[in-house]
């Protein structure tokens, strides 16, 4: 193959290049993404129940010492978590369970509805951390608590903070909150597809040096 055929070549994946990563950097700029970028694409809590929660029905269960509430999505008045921005989620669930027969039930409930049992048993003395996870996607203003059935036990205390429930946004309307080092797409030297306008500026540069490089070895040639 000629360096006239190589050259072109070249060129044209360069150029294809530069033109996707215009298109990808217009895509990001689009309004959801910026509101992602504003808010600091965090939204995640962690609270904790001090205290038992004997064998009645709790619902919802409420957990009264917050301790992270970017977004200030979760209330520790109504335990309740309403959704700041739509998404996907993912909730976490733990109590330790009180050391007797009992039937451990507890619901992860989204708009009031049920959308999980964290069932859990154990017998005579014996206690363990009973741990739970839902992942959901929610519209804005959605809520979601935990419910207790009637029959239930679990303890802590404020040292112990064994009961606990927690929850993070992953994604927002599409956008993954997760950071660049995630995507499988990355390449070396301009990161994910993610660019400003300096990451526009050093993608049509390389073109620029991709032509320049084929040019003199053209000139060579001949």
């Amino acid at each position: 193959m000629t360096p006239t055929k190589v050259c072109f070549g070249f060129v044209v994946s360069a150029t294809l290049f530069a033109t996707s990563l215009t298109v990808a950097g217009s895509v990001d700029r689009t309004p959801r993404q910026a509101a992602v970028q504003k808010q600091g694409a965090a939204v995640l809590f962690y609270s904790e129940h001090q205290g038992s929660l004997r064998e009645i029905e709790y619902n919802p269960v409420v957990f009264n010492h917050v301790v992270v509430n970017q977004g200030a999505g979760y209330s520790n008045v109504s335990g309740m978590f309403t959704a700041p921005v739509s998404g996907i989620y993912q909730f976490v669930f733990a109590a330790q369970l009180c050391r007797g027969n009992y039937n451990n039930v507890w619901g992860f409930m989204v708009r009031g509805e049920r959308k999980m049992a964290c069932h859990a048993q154990v017998s005579g003395g014996d206690t363990t951390l009973n741990t739970c996870y839902l992942m959901e996607e929610l519209k804005k203003d959605d809520k979601v608590w935990m419910k207790q059935n009637p029959g239930s036990c679990a303890w802590a205390s404020a040292t112990s903070k064994t009961i606990t429930f927690s929850g993070v946004l992953l994604a927002s309307e599409g956008v993954s909150t997760l950071g660049a080092k995630y995507s499988p797409c990355s390449l070396p030297g301009v990161g994910n597809m993610n660019l400003g306008n300096s990451g526009l500026s050093a993608a049509f540069s390389s073109v620029a040096v991709t032509l320049l490089c084929c040019l003199l070895s053209f000139t060579s040639y001949y």
